[in-house]
């Protein structure tokens, strides 16, 4: 079954040319937005995750830390390894990253 072709068909082709130029276009940006988004909302983690270590280390010593850990949870276990989000790479495999350090007056 051969196509032969039409008058139009070029017009139709880049009609569907710029169509797909377009698509690509607005997926490029919404992979934008969501990388953006993505890091925003790790520094956010990170910035709980060293509050909750800067709790911790301030509770009463005579507090089990297996009970502020379960109360709490980790401060480790707060901010994902970037190799656990695909395509990701900030960190490297293995690796978590360090709490900012926080002055307590």
């Amino acid at each position: 079954m051969s196509h032969q072709p039409t008058p139009e068909m070029p017009g139709r082709m880049r009609e569907r040319l710029d169509e797909l130029r377009r698509d690509y276009e607005r997926g490029r940006r919404q992979l934008q937005n969501l990388l953006r988004e993505e890091a925003a909302t790790r520094e956010g983690l990170l910035r709980v995750s060293g509050a909750i270590q800067v709790l911790e280390e301030m509770l009463p010593r005579d507090t089990p830390a297996a009970d502020r850990a379960a109360r709490t949870g980790s401060a480790a276990d707060a901010v994902p390894a970037a190799d656990t989000v695909p395509g990701t790479d900030a960190v490297p495999s293995g690796a978590r990253p360090e709490a900012p350090a926080m002055s307590v007056p």
